[in-house]
């Protein structure tokens, strides 16, 4: 499954979304995610078992491994 992560200026992960759209309408309401300067948006693709993680720790810790792998393939960290 595709998850989009944020990251800050610095690389911390500062939430992840399922799905990779992040602008919502409804009705005549729309709606979108704007990030602050040197924040970053990442689509990654994760195992689909990654939803069904109830602990938050290892799920930061998961996501980070994917994030991890993610730079690496483009080319963006060592």
């Amino acid at each position: 499954m595709i998850m989009t992560i944020i990251t800050d200026d610095q690389g911390n992960i500062l939430g992840a979304v399922q799905g990779h759209s992040l602008i919502g309408e409804q009705g005549e309401v729309d709606a979108g995610l704007s990030l602050a300067q040197g924040h970053r948006m990442h689509r990654v693709e994760v195992d689909d078992d990654l939803a069904a993680v109830n602990d938050a720790a290892i799920f930061e810790q998961r996501l980070k491994q994917y994030l991890q792998r993610h730079l690496r393939q483009a080319g963006d960290m060592p």
